[in-house]
């Protein structure tokens, strides 16, 4: 059995991990979203919940504004166009956040969790190294 990722929301109905913010159907759920209870819908069986972001230990951890995941890299502005109230942010100290899943750029002033690098090289410089060395014993 695979092992469960905390960082990634699942279906309560059954279980999957593809999983989305759902639209609000009226103002009381638009005011549920505000206060931190947002609609989330499954892209499986379209069973549609409400999910609780004010869980203490993940409270102060930056969230896919997408699809509410946790495990987020970091990106590089030189690849991406970058809005000026973003630049502003970045400016003031936010950090540069992309959900990898659901392939979304954002910043934030919160903590990430699990961080890892954004991996812009495709190759290892060993396998780089091998192919020119191949390359030049070829005649």
């Amino acid at each position: 059995m695979a092992k469960k990722n905390p960082m990634q929301l699942e279906c309560p109905e059954c279980g999957s991990t593809r999983v989305r913010h759902s639209q609000p159907k009226h103002f009381g759920e638009t005011i549920l979203d505000v206060l931190g209870f947002p609609k989330m819908r499954c892209s499986e069986c379209e069973e549609r919940w409400t999910e609780s972001l004010w869980r203490f230990t993940e409270f102060f951890y930056a969230r896919c504004p997408r699809c509410m995941r946790l495990d987020l890299v970091r990106w590089e502005e030189t690849y991406y166009h970058v809005p000026l109230a973003w630049k502003i942010a970045i400016g003031l100290g936010a950090k540069k956040v992309r959900c990898r899943p659901c392939r979304t750029n954002f910043v934030s002033f919160r903590f990430i969790r699990g961080k890892r690098e954004w991996d812009n090289t495709a190759l290892d410089e060993e396998v780089i190294e091998e192919t020119t060395i191949s390359l030049e014993k070829q005649p």
